[in-house]
């Protein structure tokens, strides 16, 4: 059972801050708040489905994968079309870390490959990091109790430092709005 103040993952939403409970006794809600961004959004969760949801990322865990980012390892799976990868990597997302990491990381790997051969990615790659960068910053900047910035000048080293944007490109636009995702579209 989780409590008030309590932040969980929610599948569909991402990082939710336990607010309450009904008392309605048919039909027992989990009173949850969401923050994506600069909108805020109030949710009822039916108890009876409480096991979807869980307990964030701990400040211990969250500091070691940011600190192992290198060591993880991108996500193998493909399959016939471009829509049953993108079911699998939301399915992924709805794990919270380090799954988002990985699917952010997967996401950079894939789009930077097609690059290298000179195709133009996936628009579900571009859709996909953008969703994963968004939970894997909420998620670990309450776990770490940091600013979402913050968090992601650390993850920025740790990109940097796994070799996977060449020293050239460091500090581009390019690279920026690759890593924001398609944030500004």
């Amino acid at each position: 059972m989780f409590e008030i103040g309590q932040h969980v993952i929610h599948p569909g939403q991402g990082v939710c801050t336990v607010t309450g409970f009904t008392e309605d006794v048919a039909h027992p809600m989990i009173l949850l708040r969401a923050k994506s961004g600069h909108a805020e959004t109030h949710l009822m969760y039916p108890l009876a489905q409480q096991s979807r949801l869980h307990a964030i990322i701990s400040r211990e865990d969250a500091e070691d994968l940011i600190d192992s980012y290198a060591d993880l390892t991108v996500d193998s799976f493909t399959e016939r079309n471009s829509a049953l990868e993108e079911t699998h990597f939301k399915q992924q997302l709805k794990l919270g870390a380090p799954e988002t990491v990985r699917v952010a990381k997967t996401m950079r790997h894939r789009i930077a490959e097609a690059e290298a051969h000179g195709k133009k990615p996936s628009s579900y790659y571009s859709r996909m990091l953008k969703e994963a960068r968004r939970r894997t910053l909420e998620e670990l900047s309450v776990a770490l109790g940091a600013d979402e910035d913050a968090v992601e000048e650390r993850f920025k080293a740790a990109i940097i430092q796994a070799g996977e944007i060449p020293p050239q490109f460091r500090d581009s636009p390019q690279i920026e709005a690759r890593n924001r995702g398609a944030s500004q579209r």
